[in-house]
């Protein structure tokens, strides 16, 4: 099978983009900005920096798409810049693809697309109130690819709406900025001590399962993915000082917003086996502490991790 993974110069497709070279695929890795370092020496992949706006044609006889690139708000403050280079990047992409005769596509969305969130447990079909321009260009982007499977009776297409992604390098989520402030010494400030807690994913367990769905029957579904077994946020945070050996330190500051934990039917029903909160923490705490024993460089750890 040969692939095109976007956005390998990021932590999910970098780590993406290796998995699938690794199971004996042929991957077109493009990226943007930041060589993906992790790639460069690897086989079966050949890197590629376009803007995906910009793409032009894609390599012929391409089976696959796993669109991971997006611009993030901590990245591209611009609100009207972050909307138009991830709705016109996925637009531009997709048409490419379906040009290209691609027959697999596999699109990363977020859990933004819900903006407000007033239920206490989110499913596929809970509504869609007041998203930010991130959750809105994510939107959109599943809207495309919605279109496209409505059209090609041939297609195989998901869109999984991620919860924070973690592994070694993850940033940018709520759980990748606890760890790198208990590494760094400093106490950790949260709110809803007691809420239940599951909107988590290990950044290995999303790749096994891209790896699996890639061999699905056409049809078009939309999943969100999460962990089993949730615990309360005071539960996460004291499990992630504990698995570094660090004694708690933990304030609790009000909060206006309301918590949620994440159904898990549709992805079970889809073939994704979720790891429990505890499973999922502790193998993040462990791929971390391992990445900064390898590298020895405890001084700049913080900016490592985040």
């Amino acid at each position: 099978m040969r692939v095109v993974v976007t956005g390998t110069g990021g932590f999910i497709g970098s780590v993406v983009a290796a998995a699938l070279a690794d199971a004996g695929m042929e991957v077109v890795a493009t990226y943007r900005r930041s060589v993906p370092a992790r790639l460069t020496t690897r086989n079966r992949i050949r890197l590629v920096q376009a803007d995906l706006r910009d793409i032009g044609a894609l390599p012929h006889a391409l089976d696959a798409v796993v669109h991971c690139a997006a611009d993030v708000p901590a990245f591209c403050p611009d609100p009207q810049a972050l909307y138009t280079s991830n709705v016109e990047g996925a637009r531009a992409l997709f048409a490419r693809a379906r040009a290209g005769g691609v027959r697999h596509v596999i699109f990363l969305s977020s859990m933004s697309i819900y903006g407000s969130i007033a239920a206490p447990v989110v499913t596929e079909t809970t509504p869609s109130v007041a998203p930010d321009v991130y959750g809105q260009s994510k939107l959109e982007g599943e809207r495309l690819l919605a279109a496209w499977a409505a059209e090609d009776a041939e297609l195989s297409a998901l869109t999984i709406r991620l919860p924070g992604v973690v592994g070694a390098h993850s940033r940018n989520n709520f759980l990748s900025g606890v760890l790198a402030s208990i590494l760094a010494g400093n106490e950790v400030v949260a709110s809803n001590p007691g809420a239940s807690f599951n909107n988590v994913v290990h950044v290995a367990d999303l790749t096994a399962f891209i790896l699996h769905r890639l061999n699905a029957p056409p049809g078009y579904d939309v999943m969100n993915i999460a962990s089993c077994e949730p615990l309360t946020i005071c539960e996460v945070i004291d499990f992630l000082f504990k698995a570094v050996g660090r004694e708690p330190r933990i304030s609790w500051a009000p909060s206006t917003r309301s918590s949620f934990s994440i159904a898990l039917e549709t992805m079970r029903a889809l073939g994704y086996r979720p790891k429990s909160v505890r499973e999922t923490l502790a193998a993040f705490a462990s791929d971390t502490l391992r990445e900064h024993e390898s590298t020895s460089r405890a001084p700049t750890i913080t900016a490592a991790l985040i």
